[in-house]
């Protein structure tokens, strides 16, 4: 029998579970930013038992898809995944985690990803100066076009681009004035930057231009921060070839679960 309780984090509870968070920066980055910068969007519930933060669920809702991350042990997640939502989102969790989440949700479609890290000073980075910042609503227009290019996704617009480039350092590269691969950072912290979004046109790739985004990015992100962390579907070798050129290593892996939305890492 579950000795543990779990609350909903607001302002009542919140500094106490941020300073537990801060155990595991890098374990975890998003709970920890989310429940700070954008609480609006933020849902999370947590589990405590004797003071001690035995996991939690958190639904981040500013996305296109419903997001969520659990991060616990499994007999607390078989409590926990009871606030996850009814259908429609991605889940982020350990994999040994699987076999509850499929109970919840047997039609789920799951995939296993690597988590990646690269510390200030341990970097190879790749320079270039075919890979430059992306500021403008012009960039915005070409960012949307080269993203029409990935077919298992449907592309936003071009007014949510622009958005991300005044909130987030993303970087592309240009062949007669064609955008044809970029890398972003979606999170920053003084702890570590999240790297994603790292997509190069078909007709463009095994020349090294993800390779020449992604070091521009990261070499930004080292600046700042002490690491710079990413995630990479465990089958995509080519990603993790380029990644481990840059200095990345393997810290662990995670379950991206997909439940009803069709999307894949």
């Amino acid at each position: 029998m579950a000795r543990f309780t779990i609350e909903t984090v607001d302002e009542r509870n919140k500094k106490q579970v941020v300073n537990l968070l801060k155990s595991d920066m890098i374990k975890h980055v998003f709970a920890f930013y989310d429940i700070q910068h954008d609480p609006e969007h933020t849902l999370m519930h947590a589990a405590f038992e004797s003071g001690k933060l035995k996991g939690y669920i958190l639904t981040y809702t500013a996305l296109e898809t419903l997001s969520v991350i659990m991060e616990c042990e499994n007999e607390t997640a078989k409590k926990l995944i009871e606030h996850a939502p009814a259908d429609e989102f991605v889940m982020h969790a350990p994999p040994d985690l699987l076999p509850t989440i499929e109970k919840r949700f047997p039609y789920a479609k799951h995939y296993i990803e690597n988590w990646m890290l690269v510390e200030k000073g341990k970097t190879r980075i790749s320079m270039s100066e075919l890979a430059c910042r992306l500021r403008t609503e012009e960039d915005a227009e070409k960012l949307h076009k080269l993203l029409e290019t990935r077919t298992e996704r449907t592309p936003s617009s071009t007014k949510r681009y622009f958005d991300w480039m005044r909130r987030m350092p993303l970087y592309g590269l240009f062949i007669d004035d064609e955008l044809v691969s970029y890398a972003g950072s979606f999170l920053q912290l003084p702890q570590v930057w999240m790297i994603g979004g790292v997509y190069t046109n078909p007709d463009h790739r095994n020349r090294g231009y993800a390779t020449q985004t992604t070091s521009a990015v990261t070499e930004e992100a080292l600046r700042n921060a002490e690491a710079a962390a990413l995630f990479v579907r465990s089958d995509n070798y080519a990603a993790i070839r380029t990644y481990e050129k840059i200095g990345f290593r393997k810290i662990g892996e995670k379950l991206w679960v997909d439940v009803g939305t069709g999307l894949r890492p």
